[in-house]
């Protein structure tokens, strides 16, 4: 993926409880594993689950000066609520410089949505793997696979180095797969 300014901005967009400050954290952490710099800012209700959650992650070589992400080169949303936050943003005239990741069985963009779009069965994936809780990982592993912000081997590090579930590197490598089938089939928008 072709950044903007030097930068790759990714937001992490779904509700509370899928680990999108989690995996924003990590890819944080993997290029910085890279020698990058990275930045990640986060916003989320005062409950603990189902209120809109997102995570504004920057990566580059340069210094970052602002920490939200204000034109995003990817969207993840994982969940319908993140989608139509972000609806008239992916219907406006230049929305076909973002990716719009979204898990297919949870997520029904509008037929307006101009952003160039990859949908992926996320919570499936995870949950085929053994790890029903991991979505958040597959998802992680798409956004690796198609935005380039962190190589895969530094996720793997940065995951290695921390105690999560079993099935969640597995669901980790799903998405990565996942989005290598995307890259080559057309998207239908």
């Amino acid at each position: 993926m072709n950044a903007r300014n030097g930068f790759i901005g990714i937001v992490l967009a779904g509700v509370g409880g899928q680990g999108l400050v989690t995996i924003g954290t990590l890819l944080g952490e993997a290029a910085v594993l890279e020698g990058r710099n990275a930045c990640l800012s986060s916003t989320y209700g005062t409950e603990a689950r189902g209120t809109f959650t997102k995570s504004d992650v920057l990566v580059g070589n340069g210094e970052i000066d602002f920490i939200e992400v204000v034109e995003p080169d990817a969207l993840l949303c994982l969940a319908q609520q993140a989608f139509d936050r972000y609806a008239p943003r992916l219907e406006a005239e230049g929305a076909e410089r973002t990716l719009l990741l979204y898990d297919s069985d949870l997520v029904t963009p509008s037929a307006l949505c101009r952003a160039r779009s990859v949908d992926i069965p996320f919570a499936r994936l995870a949950s085929e793997r053994g790890a029903p809780g991991a979505a958040n990982l597959a998802a992680l592993g798409a956004v690796v696979g198609l935005t380039g912000a962190a190589r895969p081997e530094s996720v793997r590090a940065v995951l290695e180095s921390r105690a999560f579930r079993k099935g969640s590197a597995e669901a980790f490598e799903e998405g990565l797969r996942a989005a290598r089938s995307a890259e080559q089939e057309p998207s239908e928008r």
